[in-house]
């Protein structure tokens, strides 16, 4: 397995803000040759994560390294950026910084899958496909990095920012006794 070399080019795709091409690739000949590609990719290019979006003018740095090792043929997909979510609990913005580091092994279609080889979480398995589209691919795995329910760690609930303390427990309460009063 090669060495982390993907996630400090990440930095050089980032400054030099060039868009990541190609966007389709033969996924064992990617693999089978070491091929390498890296660039950024506008979150406008991802239709399924923009519904969970608040802002999508930025992009994501992004490297895919092919290898081969013993018998098996491998994709690292490395990604980094920020995304700028809805926190659930407060409503407010959250701004999730996203750092994905995938190792896929690529499974022929006449191959079987190898289950005992996965459970160990040091990487998936993706059918090898002579079309890989790579953005796709980008979109699946920061789905999947995403949490479920994006929240800060720490965050005030809404009302609680300024709410004054009285007798009657909070500025709301206080409008409704001064009606009572009526």
């Amino acid at each position: 397995m090669p060495s982390a070399e993907p996630v400090e080019s990440i930095e050089s795709a980032r400054l030099s803000n060039k868009i990541l091409t190609p966007t389709m690739v033969d996924s064992l000949e990617f693999a089978c040759n070491s091929r390498f590609i890296e660039g950024n990719v506008p979150l406008k290019w991802l239709p399924h994560l923009a519904d969970r979006l608040l802002e999508l003018d930025g992009s994501l740095a992004v490297s895919l390294e092919g290898w081969q090792s013993e018998e098996k043929f491998l994709l690292r997909l490395v990604i980094d950026g920020t995304l700028l979510l809805q926190c659930q609990r407060c409503l407010a913005s959250v701004c999730l910084p996203m750092q994905v580091n995938s190792v896929l092994q690529l499974i022929s279609t006449d191959d079987d899958w190898p289950d005992e080889e996965l459970m160990d979480d040091e990487m998936d398995a993706i059918e090898a496909s002579e079309v890989l589209d790579v953005v796709g691919l980008i979109e699946n795995e920061v789905l999947l990095a995403l949490p479920l329910a994006p929240r800060h760690e720490y965050c005030e609930l809404p009302g609680e920012a300024g709410a004054a303390e009285n007798e009657y427990g909070s500025a709301s309460f206080l409008v409704l006794a001064a009606l009572k009063k009526h």
